[in-house]
């Protein structure tokens, strides 16, 4: 018991000196105060402030209110043995009493004495920014003694309560935890034996988490015998964390049978990962329970339950859930570069028509619905021909981007810009009035006269503009287009670079100068209604319907120079939907990979007619409905017959030449694509076909201008990941989304949905690899027995895939732009 005593009360002392030395430390560092400065600081400022207050009484010569404030302090202050009002010249003006006395036996012994029991301090005073005198103060000091200097610093009070109560209490502390434990008892043979059939591993553990105990379980897995782990820490065995880490054996709050051990509650499920000597990793589920009870602890009870192959298969599906996830989000982020490479001008970077159109309808429809203004504005750059005759089609198109940058940026983020002819634009301003529109029109039309070039410096630009609005009751958008665009001529004939708005009798204005300026024509083709056609026939056959597209672009290109806008956007839809009638053709003739035969081909020709009635009763416009007739006349009886109409100057000229133009570029689309059955062939040889069946099947003169307008550089859209169009990888990309977004929900149902979708929209678009991947994850999920790691991993092996297809898709549009770009330049 005394030796006990005597060692905790070294220890004690060894914590107090350490103890007193940190105060000391401390001291130094001054991070405890100095009470005797403080004191002298506070003493200074006190005199300060009575030199102050008697130096105001000096300059009104208050002389007897002066010398009853300082007798005041004197009495109220007992440190204070007196204070005297000293002039400049040394002349003692006033004192509490004798100050004189003191004064002097302060100053001639300052070392005797009467010094060691009286502080002196002098402020000086001013009046009139000079030198007046000075307020003297005599303080009586502290009585001092031999022990005075440790009795009135606080540091050493500090000191000499913490080394008198730290050797008590650290005294008693220590003697608390040094007592003597007893020992855990020896495990019998038979409790070891007992504890080896379990197929758990087993710690036994000391109260300092040192091993008592372990199964046979526990060291075949972890490689090490149980001699070797005996009376060695728990804790100091090779656990890391998930990634490797190192975990060290002072971590406590990371070891569950520490926890168990010092908050004697039961641990359970806490996962450790245990590095074995030949680097593999063990994963364990580990539960700790605590053994005795709260006033004498015996350690712990730890089972470790081998979880790796589980937790492994865990972190596998993890990871790809992570993959897929981030496959989801990079198809979401090319499915919006493809939508804006389908909706945009290659050139401009405007929107095309068909976008534009169908942003145009929502526009109108929630302006008719809210009962809201709706303005339209049409631009046309002013001799742009001549720009292009005289400077070069390269300094043309500069130009039309310089104009449609400034458009842009001054108008696309509340309105719709659009291309919409040759060197027109179209702009649309919801909730703009017509006031309104006139504004921003001039403030555009004043943007355009501002375009400088440095090549050729000489080059000036201006454009005319007409402006229309709702509260015209134009019938449908496209009248309102057709007003400003009446309004976009009288600008014209009026001497150009200006703003016109519409007005009623504009039409009639029109209408009697036809030699002036070219009335507007009335189109009712909805082009929500070619949307949902052409939805339609994607559905049904993406192969046609993507055939279809890249044939409008080709009819838009080559009719550029030669129609006006309203005839161009005819020929455009008709050319959308001069294939229409398919959507009525059985699968097996549809989709047969080879050859038609003449029964077959009667089948095609049948819809092909049932295609022209479908047109007929869905828009009320004829001229669209000829053209596309006419089409097929060409197509099926000049086939036949080896005849071509020829093209006529009557009233129905122009529906023929837009049929023929329509043919060579329906053929000359089908010649370059790739089919099932044979390999589309190269831009020459498609040319040099169509010249070889010019005069039989298609019109001389038009194939010398297709072949003019559609240069080969441009023809890298149908090349690549470009077969298999704009729409269809949308399409593709969206499916794919869709398709993990059920995986990620584990949504069954949709996910078979989405997978067959998948496979039918690739299998029509030739894309043999998403296919096969679609069918495979339609197998697994059918199967009886779901494997959801499986279907993880070919899920994301089809994102893959899908990913591939719009990042070759994307470069090649890249390519496209950078060439068409030098090219033109």
């Amino acid at each position: 018991m005394l030796r006990e005593f005597i060692a905790s009360l070294r220890l004690a002392f060894a914590l107090v000196c350490v103890g007193v030395s940190l105060i000391l430390g401390g001291q130094w560092l001054g991070l405890i105060p100095d009470m005797d400065a403080m004191e002298m600081r506070t003493r200074q400022r006190y005199c300060e402030a009575i030199a102050i207050n008697a130096s105001a009484h000096v300059r009104r010569q208050q002389w007897v209110d002066l010398t009853t404030i300082l007798k005041t302090q004197v009495e109220r202050n007992d440190e204070i043995l007196s204070i005297g009002l000293r002039s400049d010249l040394g002349t003692l003006r006033l004192d509490t009493g004798h100050h004189q006395e003191m004064w002097s036996d302060l100053t001639q012994h300052e070392s005797g004495e009467e010094a060691r029991l009286v502080e002196a301090i002098s402020v000086p005073i001013t009046l009139n920014r000079r030198p007046w005198g000075s307020v003297e103060f005599c303080f009586r000091k502290p009585a001092s003694s031999a022990w005075a200097p440790f009795t009135r610093h606080a540091v050493f009070r500090l000191i000499g309560f913490f080394v008198i109560a730290g050797l008590a209490s650290y005294t008693l502390f220590v003697a608390k935890i040094m007592g003597v434990f007893r020992k855990t008892q020896v495990v019998p043979d038979r409790v070891r034996q007992a504890l080896d059939t379990l197929a758990e591993g087993l710690l036994v553990l000391d109260e300092q988490g040192k091993i008592v105990l372990a199964n046979r379980a526990f060291t075949d897995t972890i490689g090490i015998p149980l001699e070797e782990l005996v009376k060695k820490s728990a804790s100091g065995l090779s656990w890391t964390l998930p990634h490797n880490q190192e975990l060290s054996p002072s971590d406590d709050a990371t070891y569950p049978w520490t926890a168990a051990i010092a908050k004697t509650e039961l641990q359970s499920e806490r996962m450790l990962h245990y590095r074995l000597a030949d680097g593999r990793n063990r994963i364990f589920s580990v539960n700790a329970a605590p053994l005795g009870s709260d006033d004498q602890q015996r350690g712990a009870l730890a089972t470790f339950r081998d979880v790796t192959h589980v937790e492994e298969h865990r972190e596998e599906l993890e990871k790809m859930l992570g993959m897929l996830r981030s496959s989801r989000d990079e198809i979401e982020r090319k499915n919006s570069e493809l939508e804006i490479l389908a909706t945009q001008d290659a050139l401009t970077g405007c929107l095309n028509r068909r976008a534009f159109f169908e942003r145009f309808d929502a526009f109108w429809r929630t302006a008719q619905t809210n009962n809201t203004p709706l303005s339209c504005v049409m631009i046309d750059n002013d001799h742009f021909k001549n720009v292009n005759d005289t400077y070069g089609h390269h300094i043309g198109d500069e130009v039309l981007r310089r104009v449609s940058q400034i458009i842009r940026d001054m108008h696309q983020d509340h309105g719709l810009v659009c291309r919409y002819g040759g060197e027109e634009f179209c702009v649309v301003f919801p909730d703009l009035t017509l006031k309104q529109a006139l504004d921003e029109a001039e403030k555009t039309r004043a943007a355009i006269a501002a375009i400088q070039f440095e090549e050729p410096a000489e080059l000036k630009l201006t454009a005319s503009l007409g402006v229309s609005e709702l509260r015209f009751n134009p019938a449908d958008p496209q009248e309102l287009i057709n007003q400003a665009d009446a309004c976009l001529y009288v600008a014209k004939r009026e001497g150009r670079n200006r703003v016109i708005a519409y007005n009623v009798n504009m039409a009639d204005q029109a209408e009697q100068d036809q030699n002036t300026v070219a009335k507007p024509q009335r189109l009712d083709i909805s082009y929500q209604a070619v949307t949902a056609l052409m939805s339609a026939l994607s559905y049904r056959d993406a192969k046609t319907a993507e055939h279809s597209r890249r044939v409008a672009d080709l009819c838009s290109r080559a009719s550029a120079q030669i129609l006006d806008p309203a005839q161009i956007y005819v020929l455009e839809i008709a050319a959308l939907l001069h294939d229409i009638g398919k959507v009525g053709v059985p699968d097996n003739v549809l989709l047969k990979p080879g050859m038609l035969t003449e029964q077959e081909w009667e089948v095609m020709r049948r819809h092909d007619r049932i295609g022209v009635e479908i047109v007929s009763s869905t828009f009320s416009c004829d001229e669209l409905t000829s053209i596309i007739a006419a089409h097929q006349w060409i197509r099926l009886e000049g086939q036949r017959s080896g005849s071509v109409p020829p093209l006529n100057a009557d009233e129905n000229g122009q529906v023929m030449w837009c049929a023929k133009m329509l043919t060579i570029a329906d053929s000359y689309d089908a010649m370059i694509s790739d089919t099932v059955y044979r390999q589309g062939c190269s831009h020459d040889d498609a040319i040099a076909e169509l010249r070889r069946c010019a005069g039989t099947q298609f019109d001389p003169e038009l194939v010398e201008h297709f072949t003019r307008a559609i240069d080969e550089t441009a023809l890298a859209v149908t090349l690549g990941a470009f077969a298999v169009g704009k729409q269809a990888a949308i399409q593709i990309g969206i499916n794919v989304e869709r398709l993990a977004e059920a995986l990620t929900q584990k949504d069954l149902k949709a996910l078979q949905e989405h997978a067959a979708q998948l496979a039918v929209t690739a299998n029509h678009c030739g894309l043999e690899s998403v296919t096969a991947a679609a069918n495979q994850i339609c197998e697994i999920t059918y199967s009886e027995n779901l494997q959801w790691a499986m279907l993880l991993r070919d899920t994301n092996e089809l994102l893959d895939t899908a990913r591939s297809a719009q990042a070759d898709f994307l470069r090649d549009a890249l390519e496209l732009e950078n060439s068409l770009s030098f090219e033109s330049s």
